[in-house]
């Protein structure tokens, strides 16, 4: 009895070795609201994501792309059921380089513009950086620091990957390709107004060979659309940014640079029940344990 006991507590200490070494973990079964900032090009050209590899494959159209962080995220309440979350209580805010908490950053790209006010395709990426490793401060992501090129790119793409995005239908509820809807064209200079979207966790992605942390945790399915169940929800208000437009951004014709805040929606998936957990860990010692005798 006492030596179950002690592989027990072997086990369950293993898993919490585990996670206390991981980025910052999301609650499992749980509606999550989630802030960010952007900082972003839109053209009706296909643009060039500098020094992003993922964004510039063959077949990928990037008439808007842009890079952000995660400001804070917080406990939520579903507002609407299957439809909406609202905000609450926060749990982790991005203290800046310098802080204790770390930061979550990202990059979108590949959304190709279907109409004045609409879009289809596009990709995010989420990517974790420890204390010490962030980069990302507030002149940065108002544009005063940061100009659309590789080296602004890089402290945005570092860090540990936590899971790919895609873009998916269900905001228009009468078009099954539209995955971005807006309320004014985002290429008209000095433009504001608002962009709704739906996204779903790209299942097996990986980004330098690693597979994403928060892919089981984000694929939640939630949402409810005409077109189906979608994972995260995202609410955008935009702003023209001049450091990004050109001529000043010193880039090709006709782009437009734009800053936004963004609430995101994320109901999150449950995990197996403790004792399922316990019993995985038990079987991990377990098969160590047959090993080493084994090999006695």
């Amino acid at each position: 009895m006492k030596k179950a006991i002690a592989l027990s507590a072997l086990a369950l200490a293993c898993m919490a070795g585990s996670a206390s070494a991981a980025p910052l973990m999301l609650p499992a079964d749980s509606p999550i609201y989630f802030q960010f900032n952007n900082l972003e090009q839109v053209s009706s050209a296909n643009l060039t994501v500098p020094g992003y590899a993922p964004a510039n494959q063959p077949g990928i159209v990037n008439n808007n792309w842009g890079v952000f962080n995660i400001s804070s995220v917080q406990n939520g309440f579903p507002s609407v059921p299957n439809t909406d979350i609202a905000g609450g209580p926060t749990f982790f805010a991005d203290d800046g380089p310098g802080g204790t908490k770390g930061q979550v950053t990202g990059i979108f790209y590949g959304i190709q513009l279907t109409g004045a006010t609409t879009a289809t395709s596009g990709y995010i990426d989420l990517f974790w950086h420890e204390p010490g490793a962030d980069q990302v401060d507030a002149a940065c992501l108002a544009g005063a620091t940061c100009a659309p090129d590789a080296t602004t790119v890089g402290k945005f793409t570092g860090g540990t990957f936590l899971a790919r995005l895609a873009f998916a239908s269900g905001i228009d509820p009468l078009n099954a390709t539209t995955t971005i809807k807006s309320t004014t064209d985002p290429t008209t200079i000095s433009t504001s107004g608002q962009a709704d979207s739906f996204a779903n966790v790209v299942v097996g992605a990986t980004y330098n060979g690693n597979t994403g942390v928060w892919e089981d945790v984000l694929n939640g399915d939630w949402f409810n659309t005409a077109f189906g169940t979608r994972d995260i929800r995202f609410s955008n208000f935009y702003n023209g940014l001049p450091a990004w437009t050109v001529p000043a951004s010193g880039q090709d014709p006709a782009v437009n640079g734009l800053r936004s805040n963004d609430p995101g929606r994320v109901y999150t998936a449950p995990v197996p029940e403790p004792a399922s957990l316990t019993l995985l860990g038990l079987g991990l010692v377990g098969l160590g344990y047959r090993r080493r005798n084994k090999k006695a």
